[in-house]
C-alpha cells in the first residue's frame, strides 16, 4: 500500500478537527480494458470536517493538467457504479472522480434505506429529507474536494466539469447555480424543478398544498435548493439535459419548461444549452444520453474550455 497526501486548502478547510489535517489517497492496480488507466482510492475532506469522502479517481497514466469531472450517482447507488463508463471517460484525458455521497455508498448509515421504504418515490417527509439531504450535502462536499484537487500537478483546476445520473443530475442541478468553479454540467435523467419532483405534481393549488403537508424543515430544506428558483444563476455555464419522455419519476415537461425558461438567459451563448430527449426510454441512461454527454464535455473543456480564446 502506498499513501500519498493531498495538500492545499484541504488543511484549512478541516480547521481543528480531531482527525488528520489532511487527505490521504491509497493508490492501487486495477484490471482494465485500458491498462494505461489508473484507479485511486480518495479520502477527501469534505463540507464536515468529521466525515472524510470516499472517493475513486481514474486518470491515464502520465497526464497533467488533466480537466476534472466530477461524477455523481444516483440514489441507493455508489462510488462504484458505472465503472467501466467512467474509465472510458477517464481515456479521453479526463481526471475523473466518482465519489460516494451523502449516505450512500461507505457512508451509508443502517436503517437509513429500510426494507419496505421505497425512497424513490418521495412524496413523503421521510423520502424527500433523505433525498434532498444528499443532495445538499454532496454538493457542499463537491465545493471542499474542489479546493483539495486544486493542490494536485496532474489537474487543471480552471477547467471542471461533473455529470449526475438521477440524484446525481439533481446535485449537478445544484452545483449549476452554486458552484463557480464548475463550468460544464451534464445531467441525465434528473430532476431541475424540485418541487413538482417531489410532490409529482405541476405548480398550482394542488402542489402548494402537498408542499404546505410538509414539515416546516422539509420545506426550507426544498427551498434552499431548487434550481428552477435560481435558474438565473446559471448561464453562461455549458448546461446538457437528457431525460426519458416515459420516465414516471421525472415528468418530461417540467424539463422542457425549465430549458424554455432558460433560452433567454443564453442568447449569447446558445452552444452551451441543450437537452436530448429519448420518446420511448423511462428512468434510464441510455447509451446515446451517455455519449452526446461525454461529447459536451469534450467540446466544452478540451476543444474550446469556457473562457478561452481557443
Amino acid at each position: 500500500m502506498r499513501w500519498t497526501l493531498i495538500l492545499g486548502s484541504v488543511a484549512a478547510a478541516l480547521g481543528t478537527a480531531a482527525w488528520p489535517r489532511v487527505a490521504f489517497s491509497q493508490e492501487r492496480a486495477q484490471p482494465s480494458r485500458d491498462s494505461q488507466i489508473e484507479r485511486e482510492k480518495l479520502s477527501l475532506a469534505g463540507w464536515d470536517p468529521d466525515e472524510p469522502v470516499p472517493a475513486y479517481a481514474y486518470y491515464k497514466k502520465g497526464n497533467r493538467a488533466m480537466p476534472v469531472v466530477l461524477f455523481l450517482h444516483g440514489l441507493g447507488g455508489s462510488k462504484e457504479q458505472d465503472g467501466q463508463r467512467l474509465r472510458d471517460l477517464a481515456g479521453k484525458g479526463f481526471f475523473v472522480v466518482a465519489i460516494d455521497a451523502h449516505l450512500h455508498g461507505e457512508r451509508k448509515v443502517p436503517g437509513i434505506f429500510a426494507p419496505g421504504k421505497n425512497l424513490g418515490n418521495l412524496g413523503e417527509d421521510y423520502s424527500i429529507w433523505v433525498h434532498q439531504t444528499a443532495v445538499s450535502h454532496t454538493a457542499r462536499d463537491v465545493s471542499k474536494i474542489i479546493d483539495a484537487l486544486s493542490a494536485r500537478a496532474d489537474v487543471d483546476a480552471s477547467r471542471i466539469g461533473a455529470i449526475g445520473i438521477s440524484m446525481g443530475s439533481s446535485t449537478c442541478m445544484v452545483l449549476a447555480w452554486r458552484e463557480p468553479r464548475i463550468s460544464v454540467v451534464v445531467g441525465l435523467i434528473g430532476a431541475v424543478d424540485f418541487w413538482y419532483d417531489i410532490t409529482k405534481t405541476p405548480p398550482g393549488a394542488e402542489q402548494d398544498a402537498k408542499r404546505q403537508a410538509l414539515s416546516p424543515r422539509v420545506r426550507q430544506l426544498v427551498g434552499s435548493l431548487n434550481p428552477r428558483d435560481r435558474k438565473a444563476a446559471i448561464a453562461p455555464k455549458a448546461l446538457f439535459l437528457a431525460n426519458g419522455a416515459r420516465d414516471k419519476g421525472i415528468d418530461i415537461q417540467s424539463i422542457k419548461t425549465f430549458v424554455k425558461e432558460l433560452r433567454p438567459s443564453y442568447r449569447d451563448y446558445p452552444d452551451r444549452l441543450t437537452f436530448l430527449e429519448e420518446p420511448e426510454v423511462g428512468h434510464t441512461v441510455t447509451d446515446r444520453m451517455w455519449r452526446e454527454g461525454t461529447q459536451w464535455l469534450l467540446r466544452h473543456l478540451v476543444e474550446k474550455p469556457i473562457g478561452s480564446s481557443r
